[in-house]
Parts: C-alpha cells; structure tokens; sequence
C-alpha cells in the first residue's frame, strides 16, 4: 500500500510540474526564435556584388551541399548526396572574370541512404581506389545580374572534360556568400556507363553552398 501510495503521489507531482515544465520550454523558444530574428536584422544581407570583400574564400561544409541527381528506369530521378567536399577561391573586385573557383569532392563519401548500397557504388561505380576525388576547377567566369555562369573543367574518373555551372548568387553578409548551382553532363562520356539505360546516362549536379572569408 506505502509503494502504491508513492507512486500514486509521484505521478499527481509530475502532472502538477508538467505545465510549468512546457511553459519554460515555450518561453526559452520564444527567446531563441527573437534572438535569430536580432541575429538575422543584423547582418546586413546584400546583393549588391559591390559589397563583397576582397580575398581568399573556403567553403563552409556546414552548410554546403552537392547532390547528384538520375534516372532510374525513367520512373523516379535517383538522389546521391556526397557528403565530404572542400574548396575555395580568390575574389578580387576589380578582375571578377579571373575569379580562379577550386571544388573538390571524396566520392567516398556518397550517401544514398542505404550504407550497403553506398559501399558498393563508391567501389564499382566511382572506384575509390584509383579515383579517390572529383575535382572542378573554373577557366572563366560571367556574370549578368545575380546569375553567373562558371566554365570550367570537370575531372572524373580519370577523365577531364569542359563543364559549365550555371549558379545564382544568393548575397553577401558578414564575410560570407551564398550560392545555388546546377550542370548536367553524361557519364559515360567520363567512362562511367554501367547499367545504362537502366540507370539514365545523364547527371544533375545540384549545388548549395556558402563560402566564408579567411
């Protein structure tokens, strides 16, 4: 009878401490959500390409994202996500066109989802062991408003091909730019034609990305 006593008296101060719990959490939320609102009036977000500060640009992984995107038997486009990519460029205001963009990606770390599936397309579709980055480096740049076009060489696979990334610049605050980006090309002409045209020949590259001051 005491243990069920207690228990019983446990559970009416757990319900009776319950509102305040939920209202604490509530009130510390709203705390945050103002503080992102302050944070956010703050940095003084531009467009305007004027504003961005001359030097030497890294990007941020934090917050930096590059998918790849097929057809799989033409019924759904197939998403790879490559999680491990660095890179950077000079940014001189006065020679934008010389802008001298470096990517590269570890295809090793390509996440479908699915761990086994992962292994097995690092393995025999990207053949880690003897390709073990995917590198892009830009050759000119052109630029007309926020939308930028970015020539450049893709090397995959063992393979080095002209490829251009279409992207739109997204702003600049506080020493750091953002960016989305998109190209399209087709693998076999990198020598990666496996299981065409069960898996589509041509690839969407999807790009999000910041890069911040150094």
């Amino acid at each position: 009878m005491k243990s069920l006593l207690a228990s019983f008296a446990i559970a009416v101060v757990s319900l009776l401490e319950a509102p305040a719990g939920i209202a604490m959490q509530a009130s510390q939320s709203a705390t945050e959500d103002a503080a992102a609102l302050a944070q956010y009036k703050s940095l003084g977000l531009t467009k305007d390409p004027r504003a961005i500060t001359a030097g030497e640009y890294k990007i941020d992984p934090h917050h930096t994202s590059v998918i790849a995107k097929l057809a799989h038997m033409d019924l759904s486009r197939y998403s790879l996500r490559f999680d491990s990519l660095s890179g950077g460029f000079l940014f001189d205001p006065s020679r934008t066109m010389a802008i001298n963009l470096e990517i590269s990606i570890a295809p090793q770390s390509v996440d479908t989802g699915d761990q086994a599936f992962d292994k097995k397309i690092a393995k025999r579709y990207f053949r880690i062991d003897q390709y073990p980055k995917i590198t892009f480096s830009s050759s000119a740049v052109k630029i007309a408003g926020d939308h930028i076009s970015v020539d450049g060489i893709l090397d995959f696979h063992g393979v080095k091909k002209p490829l251009t990334l279409n992207v739109v610049y997204r702003g600049f605050a506080h020493g750091r730019m953002g960016f989305s980006g998109e190209a399209t090309f087709k693998r076999s002409e990198f020598g990666v034609g496996e299981w065409a045209p069960l898996e589509a020949d041509e690839v969407t590259l999807l790009i999000e990305t910041e890069f911040v001051k150094t």
